[in-house]
């Protein structure tokens, strides 16, 4: 199973941060050209990363809308990669439909997974995403929001501290989001629906809706991801009978669609972004 499933009214609300670039703008990662930075995140931390439904894992460059597959996950899981997030060391995280959380060095050759010692009934699928604690600040909290199943009409919004993993419950999320933070603080939700999709705000206290922007990109979800960089929203979705994968851009700060692409062959079902990535270009 990935996030193939019909969703029946996805509810909720959201808005952006800062400023963007278009769809084929060149931008800055804020590397210092040798892999050392003032910010102390690594180059390859300031990347988005999409794992796709077959367990491809690739490297995402927004800037030129391209995609380099690093190779295959095999992670001993007995199902099929749901969600992703990834840290500030450029660790990503995860998550199988069979509820199995997995560590994965994308540094290394092989891409290694670790299992990690995540285990819960309640929150068996969910979305995450990494917001960074204070804006600009360096250490960050992984956020999910899930629960049994993608078709309830609610989630659970909790924070996970990676050397526990025991979930912290926060509050509840109308709608079922695929979640994305920022080095702003932020956290912010993509909720798919078949009639009104919108990207929300989220508040990192309660799970209150702070900002929404309706989406107009209807249609039945049947593999989606979502992450943030450089000033805009990315969307990763395949709707209804569609073969692949679009990518949708929207600017953070109006919601405006500013370009939509197609990945023939991909079907993404997790994408991650740290807070090291620019928050603005």
């Amino acid at each position: 199973m990935t996030k193939y499933l019909a969703l029946v009214l996805l509810v909720a609300c959201g808005g952006p941060a800062e400023r963007p670039g278009n769809m084929n703008d060149s931008g800055n990662t804020g590397g210092d050209g040798n892999g050392s930075n003032s910010d102390g995140c690594p180059d390859e931390a300031k990347s988005v990363y999409v794992v796709d439904q077959n367990n491809q894992f690739s490297r995402f460059d927004p800037p030129t809308q391209m995609f380099t597959d690093l190779g295959k996950l095999t992670c001993p899981a007995s199902g099929t990669p749901f969600s992703m997030g990834v840290d500030r060391t450029a660790t990503a995280y995860v998550l199988y439909s069979s509820g199995e959380l997995f560590r994965v060095d994308t540094t290394a050759a092989g891409l290694p997974c670790t299992k990690t010692a995540w285990s819960s009934v309640n929150l068996r699928q969910f979305g995450m995403g990494f917001s960074s604690d204070a804006a600009g600040g360096s250490t960050d909290t992984l956020f999910i929001a899930g629960g049994t199943g993608p078709t309830q009409p609610t989630s659970t919004l909790a924070k996970v501290p990676l050397s526990t993993f025991q979930a912290q419950g926060v509050g509840g999320v109308q709608g079922w989001p695929e979640l994305t933070g920022t080095g702003n603080a932020e956290l912010w939700g993509f909720f798919p629906d078949a009639s009104s999709p919108k990207i929300v705000k989220i508040d990192k206290t309660n799970g209150m809706a702070l900002q929404t922007f309706p989406l107009t990109i209807a249609g039945m979800p049947t593999a989606w991801a979502f992450a943030f960089w450089g000033g805009d929203f990315w969307v990763f979705l395949k709707k209804g009978s569609e073969s692949s994968t679009t990518i949708y851009q929207y600017d953070a700060v109006t919601g405006a669609m500013k370009g939509t692409k197609a990945a023939p062959g991909r079907t993404i079902v997790g994408a991650g972004v740290s807070t090291c990535a620019p928050v603005i270009l």
